[in-house]
């Protein structure tokens, strides 16, 4: 697993996103806070393992040029090539320029642009603080990074879009996108009518996923790929699951440490789930705070035959259903069996017509369908 590092370089953002769990508010990381949240990279990254340096926000590119800055500076460090560093950009789409995609280009940054699909959907949280939406801008700068970026999406899923799903896939392979990163707002009120539409829309999208095969198109689909890269492996390594306040870091812009940039919150750091300050150090015990007395997992874990395959591990997922970091939600298991079905609905169906393609996925390496494999 690559050692993670998320800077919130401001709090600042132009939108007004309904299920946004980041505070939002005029602070922006201080050169001087960059240079010490860069000491603390350079001294926790590891040697022979991907380094990933992300760039969070707000909106991070209100910011574009204190991130060319702190790009630099990492870049400029006498032990940058002993390191194996990517970095990435996670931007609400609004914010794109020729001068953007140029400095993304030559510095090799990744680029995911939050959308969450087609203008009803995209519209009904997404939205400037003026009350309008922001789907025009967006759908406008997709295609414009798209002809020149391998771009990624990140789409939300809440309980009042998950009818739209696959529609909303459709939408993105249209224009392009090679990789949809599909992530469920864990913190909304799920309730169990929901389990079966969720179903029909990962049996549809893994239906969407086998035909993009079937045309030559292959395209990265996170909850089909990556279930069906875990189901070959025989489970998630070790290394896979989540590992925060000590291979996840993310830091806001006064230098506050948090083990997940899901998890950053503005309240006092002794009462919340801050783990220290890069002038004070983590405190991993503080972790330990928002663990359930019950157990690592749910009791109904234990002995479930698909627990290899299941992220009931992930602590910030956790703790936005239901305030714990070792206590899975109702909503995450029944989904997960969700994703996981559709995934064997996809193995049964490709496997043996297309075996070198899911050769990749056993190899560990899903996304490499979406870098042209058939090209």
């Amino acid at each position: 697993m690559a050692i993670k590092f998320t800077l919130l370089i401001t709090q600042d953002c132009n939108l007004a996103c309904s299920y946004c769990y980041i505070s939002k508010r005029p602070a922006k990381m201080s050169l001087a806070t960059a240079e010490k949240i860069v000491g603390f990279i350079y001294k926790n990254a590891r040697k022979g393992e991907k380094n990933s340096i992300g760039f969070f926000g707000g909106e991070p590119l209100i910011e574009f040029d204190l991130m060319k800055k702190i790009v630099e500076m990492i870049e400029r460090h006498p032990r940058f090539t002993e390191f194996e560093f990517s970095f990435n950009v996670t931007s609400n789409g609004t914010i794109f320029s020729d001068e953007i995609a140029e400095f993304f280009t030559e510095h090799q940054i990744g680029y995911c642009i939050s959308c969450d699909g087609e203008s009803q959907t995209q519209d009904a949280f997404r939205r400037f603080k003026d009350g309008s939406g922001t789907f025009d801008i967006v759908n406008a700068n997709l295609i414009k990074a798209a002809a020149r970026l391998p771009v990624q999406v990140n789409a939300v899923l809440t309980p009042n879009t998950l009818n739209r799903l696959p529609d909303n896939v459709r939408y993105f392979i249209k224009l392009g996108i090679k990789q949809i990163f599909i992530n469920t707002d864990f913190s909304a009120k799920w309730k169990p009518e929901h389990v079966p539409a969720h179903k029909a829309a990962m049996d549809e999208i893994a239906d969407i996923h086998i035909d993009s095969y079937r045309q030559n198109n292959p395209i990265f689909i996170s909850v089909i790929d990556e279930k069906i890269a875990v189901i070959h492996r025989g489970g998630y390594f070790p290394g896979e699951k989540c590992q925060m306040g000590r291979k996840e870091f993310a830091f806001t812009p006064a230098g506050d440490i948090f083990p997940c940039e899901r998890l950053v919150y503005d309240g006092a750091p002794e009462n919340s789930l801050c783990l220290g300050n890069v002038d004070t150090g983590v405190y991993l015990n503080r972790l330990s705070c928002h663990m359930s007395a019950g157990g690592e997992t749910n009791s109904e874990c234990v002995n479930c035959t698909i627990r290899g395959y299941c992220i009931h591990w992930c602590g910030c997922s956790n703790y936005h259903a239901t305030g714990y970091y070792n206590r899975v939600g109702a909503f995450l298991c029944a989904g997960e069996k969700n994703a996981i079905t559709a995934a064997l609905r996809v193995i049964e169906a490709l496997e043996k017509e297309m075996p070198a393609v899911f050769a990749l996925h056993k190899a560990g390496l899903p996304a490499a369908n979406a870098q042209g494999f058939f090209e």
